[in-house]
């Protein structure tokens, strides 16, 4: 218990005393992302309402899933997979992408990974009021359970953020895992009730379900935003567990492997 403590402590002291570097890591991954392109800084908006409109297209008029407004079915799950997977997407190679910076001058290494997790929770609070407007014009529902998104936005980004840590740290020591994060990453998407209702699912698979917390955390955003309701206690519960064992395993994998990190790159 004391070990851990004296982690979380050394952890975070890191990213306090370089906090001044650690605002410019995360205004420079915000607005280079989009420099010299046309659209700049709205492509956080463009880029999952594109999307949307495509697999609403789709699935609403071409596969025709009986789902009343199927396009703010499919914005309430959108908002919390793409957070998630961007997230483990810019951690696993924070390092990898930053490794010339910290050979020659001292930095905690903590920072990269949590300025791409800052940066893409920036990304996602934006664009999700952005997109909210539009989904509203559309069929979303003011109602008082929106009050929980910032709760459910918080535990979606302790949980992403502590699998960005050990993704970041399994980057370094295994090269291929660059590569292979994508595919993990499309059969997980595939794998969580995202484009079409979980009742699709034939009952001997459901099981399969149950054990992706990405399905769990899908239902903290679309009771709010589609059903107009809080998140049931057993969701809430399940992702509150998700996201502490998530980021406290991060910071134990990050710091015992922090040392050998230089002799890997």
């Amino acid at each position: 218990m004391f070990w851990g403590i004296m982690v979380f402590i050394s952890f975070f002291s890191g990213l306090v005393s370089y906090r001044v570097v650690l605002k410019q890591l995360i205004r420079q991954q915000v607005t280079l992302r989009y420099r010299r392109t046309i659209f700049g800084f709205l492509w956080t908006l463009l880029n999952p309402l594109l999307n949307m409109a495509v697999i609403a297209t789709v699935f609403s008029i071409v596969m025709k899933f009986p789902i009343q407004n199927y396009a703010i079915f499919l914005f309430s799950a959108v908002i919390p997979w793409t957070m998630f997977s961007n997230t483990i997407s810019q951690c696993s190679m924070s390092l990898l992408a930053n490794e010339n910076l910290f050979k020659k001058i001292y930095l905690p290494k903590q920072l990269f990974m949590t300025s791409s997790a800052l940066s893409v929770l920036i990304d996602s609070l934006l664009s999700t009021v952005c997109l909210f407007i539009i989904a509203y014009f559309f069929g979303a529902k003011l109602s008082p359970a929106l009050f929980f998104l910032p709760v459910s936005f918080a535990i979606l980004f302790f949980f992403s953020y502590g699998l960005g840590l050990i993704f970041s740290i399994v980057s370094v020591f295994l090269r291929d895992m660059q590569y292979l994060i994508g595919v993990l990453l499309q059969a997980l998407y595939f794998m969580t009730p995202i484009i079409y209702p979980v009742d699709a699912v034939p009952e001997q698979y459901k099981w399969v379900f149950s054990w992706n917390p990405m399905y769990y955390f899908v239902d903290l955003f679309r009771d709010p935003i589609y059903n107009s309701q809080l998140p049931n206690t057993h969701s809430i519960q399940l992702c509150l567990i998700f996201a502490a064992v998530s980021f406290v395993l991060g910071l134990y994998v990050f710091k015992v492997n922090d040392k050998k990190i230089i002799f890997r790159l």
